[in-house]
């Protein structure tokens, strides 16, 4: 007998359906299965789903499209991997539900190199079930890996778009892989989508890139767009005829990041793949010289001398480099000196730096002298502003009617990019009215549950957050400076310093008051 654990989407048909289905018949050949539906009123549920998890031989994934855009979802499939790292188990056992584009980014990061099975009617329940069985006793689903795609443009959160298709679930994260596909004008791939919403901080960022020789940061809270900016300023480089490379250091690997010198390997790989230099990184590699040297000569002998226009190195979530006390003020000493390189050698006005972060950082740099965070241009990503709401609103088809059903939802969202998008496909493809939509709002299986759902579960890994928090929705202040830069960083504050904060947004206020 082995012990499972089911995820799914909540709200969603055929989802539910499947769930059960696999559940019963699972249970029916001995086996030993948990289902969030068997957790009790009252229980503190964010600590029983990490238990499961842990206690489990496997977890099958239900992935409909719906569910590939669920924070809930994605965060159970993260601690799964996590568990099954320390301790061996448990497998994932992926199920694509009526879904055969590719996986978004985070879920795409973890299971695009296993096998999926596949559910595409209904009478392929008994066939899913008997797959899931001899994957228990085997390891591996009998399906394939990977999926073509199609896609002919991105939606505003970087998701594939095919020509035609109906309005995708927004997604909790920009997914950037698909800047690979963005090339100059004329290429098969544009970023485009008739929801995205023109910053002012898009504008300004065209035209920093456009002057040359800078250094540009961008710096936000988690879910105001910053990703999304980077992917405009990529596409903006690239239709300039600049080279770009993207590196996204929240998805590197652990292994990685375990000191500097893996780190800085890893850049130099990526952007000799990306760039498709003579010499390799390995020559630089083998030579006496520290890592940071070795990557700076590689830049500017294989690089930056053989490009005949600029390069623009965006460096995204690059605050990961944070937990690192090891060799952070090294690594950012670093990216600092590029900039600096500039004022005494004219190649090095061919690199433009774009770092994307949410952290404080002059909180964590010891030497300022050494930190890139204090030069160049600073734009801030922040919450959609009334006017961007009622803009979104109308490109939706105006689901909310009038001044007042603004700002009722500006009331409970206050702005925040992702939950506005939400609310309003939710109210398009579900036909959810404005009343229902409210009175349901702090419910685990509404609208909103499985984004605040995967916060309960990261306050549960987190107990120093989960008191200041509860600290902050109390008292409307934080004890320390660190307290409020966490939260703050995390979305789920805001203010300008420790002693008067304020929940993000009304949602986060009920919610959280009444769950902490």
């Amino acid at each position: 007998m082995a012990t499972g654990f089911i995820s799914y989407k909540h709200d969603s048909e055929p989802d539910v359906r499947i769930a059960n289905a696999v559940l019963q018949g699972l249970t029916a050949a001995g086996h030993n299965v948990f289902i969030d539906n068997q957790i009790r009123i009252g229980e503190h549920w964010p600590q029983i789903i990490e238990e499961k998890l842990s206690a489990a031989d496997y977890v099958i994934v239900l992935l409909s499209e719906a569910a590939t855009a669920s924070e809930m979802i994605i965060e159970e499939v993260a601690m799964a991997r996590r568990i099954r790292k320390k301790q061996g188990r448990p497998k994932i056992l992926p199920v694509r539900v009526a879904y055969e584009e590719p996986f978004p980014y985070d879920l795409g990061a973890w299971l695009d190199r296993i096998q999926c099975a596949f559910w595409r009617k209904e009478s392929d329940d008994s066939i899913i079930l008997d797959q899931i069985l001899a994957a228990i006793a085997t390891g591996s689903l009998p399906g394939q890996i990977g999926v073509n795609s199609v896609a002919t443009a991105l939606t505003a959160d970087g998701n594939a778009a095919s020509q035609g298709a109906p309005m995708a679930p927004p997604l909790p994260a920009f997914d950037p892989r698909w800047l690979e596909t963005l090339d100059v004008p004329g290429g098969a791939v544009r970023l485009t989508s008739p929801f995205y919403i023109q910053r002012d901080l898009d504008t300004r960022a065209k035209q920093v890139i456009a002057q040359g020789a800078v250094t540009l940061l961008i710096k936000g809270s988690r879910q105001t767009g910053k990703t999304s900016a980077l992917a405009r300023i990529y596409q903006h480089a690239r239709d300039r005829g600049d080279h770009a490379v993207f590196i996204d250091f929240q998805r590197l690997d652990r292994q990685y990041l375990e000191n500097l010198n893996t780190v800085l390997r890893y850049m130099a790989d990526l952007i000799s793949l990306k760039l498709k230099t003579n010499e390799k990184p390995d020559r630089y590699w083998s030579t006496p010289l520290g890592p940071k040297d070795k990557l700076t000569t590689f830049l500017e002998e294989e690089v930056l001398e053989h490009l005949a226009s600029p390069l623009v190195l965006l460096m995204d979530e690059v605050d990961r480099v944070f937990a690192y006390p090891e060799y952070r003020d090294d690594f950012f000493g670093l990216v600092r000196s590029w900039h600096n390189n500039r004022a005494f050698n004219d190649v090095w006005d061919r690199l433009n730096l774009v770092l994307a972060y949410s952290t404080e950082a002059g909180l964590l740099i010891t030497d300022q002298t050494q930190s890139p965070f204090n030069i160049g241009e600073l734009l801030e990503t922040n919450d959609f502003l009334r006017n961007q709401v009622i803009e979104l609103n109308y490109k939706h088809g105006e689901p909310l009617k009038g001044d007042s059903e603004i700002d009722r939802i500006m009331e409970l969202l206050a702005g925040h990019p992702f939950l506005i998008r939400k609310a309003l496909y939710e109210s398009v493809n579900k036909r959810l009215g404005l009343r229902e939509l409210l009175a349901r709002a702090n419910d685990d299986d509404g609208p909103f549950g499985d984004h605040l759902q995967r916060y309960m579960i990261l306050l549960n890994q987190n107990p120093t957050a989960r008191l200041a928090l509860k600290t902050a929705l109390h008292t409307s202040a934080c004890e320390t400076d660190s307290d409020f830069h966490v939260l703050r960083s995390a979305g789920l504050i805001k203010g300008h310093n420790r002693q008067a904060v304020a929940p993000r947004c009304g949602l986060y206020a009920g919610y959280f008051k009444d769950r902490l």
